[in-house]
């Protein structure tokens, strides 16, 4: 039998939804450092612990993974559009604020099953 929501359930997930809707508007489209969960919290008036609740409630994740997850799925996007012929891929993890690219590269295979000098080398053709 499903469990029932009780209205006050139903009203903090709405709250957490518009929490999480303010905190996307914040970070960067494209290239460019993720603010701290610190910076984020401040930026729409929130205590840690609730926007952490907010992130795992609603996505089921704490914000520092949804942070780093999307950061990768930014950067082999990034990845797949450049021309290998005038970039590399550390220039391209820089711009979205890696300095360690020997961790980067290891997450990034872990996450995608590949490399990125894999996803930089392939391209768009083979997605």
């Amino acid at each position: 039998m499903p469990q029932r929501i009780t209205p006050r359930q139903r009203a903090r997930q709405a709250s957490y939804e518009r929490l999480l809707q303010q905190v996307l508007e914040l970070l960067p489209l494209g290239s460019g450092r993720t603010p701290r969960l610190a910076e984020l919290c401040r930026s729409v008036g929130v205590s840690e612990r609730t926007l952490r609740s907010a992130f795992v409630v609603t996505l089921g994740m704490a914000p520092a993974r949804y942070l780093r997850l999307r950061r990768l799925h930014l950067l082999r996007a990034a990845l797949a559009v450049a021309d290998q012929h005038q970039t590399s891929v550390t220039e391209i993890a820089r711009r979205f604020g890696y300095t360690d690219c020997g961790r980067m590269a290891a997450d990034y295979h872990a996450l995608f099953g590949e490399y990125p000098s894999a996803t930089l080398l392939r391209g768009v053709s083979s997605g």
